[in-house]
Parts: structure tokens; sequence; C-alpha cells
């Protein structure tokens, strides 16, 4: 019984039990056609057939009855495993964990998230990357050197192996710069805006295929691309930024959390031609964490801090 999974033997129970491919389908989250393929699949694996269509229902074969009851212990003893690792608990993990995440913004709180991860889960050890926004992260989250990257774009359609979520999604309203900025004033034209030379806090590699969303409305708008430089070290860009005369653009939140940690700044509300700009953040990781209770765990202290502050 080669090229089979758990899920596929489950669906065969749920079929026979339910005898409905729709329900059979619905318990498991899937589609009908999805699950038609995966029976298909499952059928080549046997010797021999193991059920046939009967009165609108479903009906197994002399072989099928044979084997039924192993495979409904296979799908029960899995299931009880499963159950086992959801029953995680934190403060006896030893594990060390891996999660590449940008860090220009104040969500997710990767601070608060180290500190809950500490609290509740004293021996365990957490490393926070910044991720390089190419195949390197992915490669790195196969290879297992990575458990979850937060990237502001989902996985390919065919990385089958990876699984994604939206974690979060910011509004690009605010421009921080210097107090003393020598050319802004009080207000902040689109002229302005286009004049000047921005800081972007990473290194991701802004070509044309993969350009920021501002970028993209801006030149959408028949503008120019803003001027800027990227800026690996977040704490390079902050110095930059309150020295030099740049500016940077990020969501209400993110400005707020830079005015209090650096007094010689301000911000100024984006320009008023410019329309509504949103950036994503998806959270990704691969098949092989994907049932874990401690992952599962980690992910779920990243949807917390993902979560806008009460008020806002």
């Amino acid at each position: 019984m080669k090229n089979v999974d758990i899920h596929q033997l489950d669906l065969l129970c749920q079929l026979i039990d339910h005898q409905s491919l729709g329900a059979a389908a619905e318990r498991l989250q899937m589609t009908s056609s999805a699950a038609s393929q995966s029976l298909t699949r499952l059928r080549s694996a046997f010797p021999e057939e193991l059920y046939v269509r009967q009165c609108g229902g479903y009906a197994l074969t002399p072989y099928g009855e044979r084997v039924i009851d192993g495979l409904r212990t296979i799908v029960r003893r899995w299931s009880e495993l499963e159950q086992s690792a959801r029953r995680f608990e934190p403060e006896g993990c030893e594990a060390r964990f891996a999660v590449a995440c940008v860090s220009h913004s104040a969500i997710p709180d990767l601070v608060r998230f180290h500190e809950d991860f500490r609290a509740l889960a004293p021996r365990a050890r957490l490393d926070l990357q910044v991720p390089l926004h190419n195949a390197f992260d992915v490669q790195a989250l196969r290879a297992g050197k990575l458990d979850v990257l937060c990237a502001s774009a989902p996985p390919a359609p065919d990385a089958r192996d990876l699984h994604h979520e939206l974690l979060c999604t910011h509004a690009l309203v605010q421009v921080v710069l210097r107090s003393d900025h020598p050319r802004i004033g009080e207000t902040l034209s689109l002229e302005q805006y286009l004049a000047e030379e921005h800081l972007v806090a990473n290194y991701r590699n802004l070509d044309p295929a993969s350009r920021s969303p501002l970028d993209a409305a801006l030149l959408a708008m028949g503008l120019p691309m803003r001027r800027f430089i990227c800026v690996q070290s977040l704490w390079t860009c902050l110095n930059m930024l309150s020295r030099g005369d740049y500016l940077m653009t990020m969501s209400a939140q993110g400005s707020k959390v830079l005015l209090q940690a650096y007094p010689r700044l301000r911000s100024l509300a984006l320009p008023a031609g410019l329309p509504p700009i949103h950036t994503s953040l998806y959270m990704i990781w691969h098949e092989r964490t994907h049932r874990s209770g401690a992952h599962q765990w980690l992910r779920e202290r990243l949807r917390h801090v993902a979560r806008p502050p009460e008020g806002t």
C-alpha cells in the first residue's frame, strides 16, 4: 500500500459510514471534486476494488470487507495521536523554534510575541529572523531551518507542501520623518512626497515583478516610483530616519510606536492625492509541522500578536 495518506483512508471510512460523497467531503472540509480525485488515487493503491456504487450508495467489495477494519484502526489510532499532540504543554517544551518575519511594523508585535513565548514556554527557545523575500525562505521552510515564515505574498499555488493564511493587513497612512526636516512643514503634498528620498526597512528586491503595493499604486496613477533605499537593519533604518532627510511610510500603529521610541521623529498623513494603500502579511508553514501541537501553539501565538490593539 504505497502513496496513501491517512486522509484518504479517513475519507474512505467516512464514505462507507455516510453513504454520500458530499457528506464525507464536508466532514473532512474538502470539496466533492477533491474528494473524488482522492478516492481515485486511493483505489489505484490497492490490488482490488474496495467498494462499488450500489442503489445510490456505496457497498464494500469482498476485498473491502476484509481490509476495512484494519483501515479503521489505522485512522482511529492516528486520530488519537493527533489529539495527544494537540494537548501540547508549553511549560515542558525544550524545543528551539525559528520564525522569519518582517520587523518594520508594530503588528505583529514581535517583542510581545517573544515575551509571551518565554513566559509560557520558559525552557524553549525562539529565534527571530528577517525573511529574504525570495526562494531561500521557502527552501528554509522545507529544510526545517524555519518553522514559520511571515511574508508579503502567499506561496505559489503549486507549492502543495506549504500551508498559509492571511495574518494581518496594514493600511499605509502615515509618513514618518525627522522633526526638523528642512523642506517639509506641517503638511505633505504629493509633489513633496515624490521629490524626497524614502527608506524601506528590508532588502526585498523591488523589481517590477515584486514592487511594493505603494509603488504599484503610484505607477497605476501614471506617477513615478519613489526614490528609495532598502535597508536590511531596522536599527540602521531608524537612525538614518532620525538623522537624515528621509521619509518612511507605514501604518498608524507603527508610526505611533516609532514616535514613542524616537522623540526626534514626527509623522504626517499620507498625501491626499494617494488612494488607500494596504499591504498584507501571510503566515506560511510546511506540511511537516501542520499537525504538530507545538507548532500549532506557536502559530496561535503569532495570530494573537497580529491582532490590532483594542481601541484601534
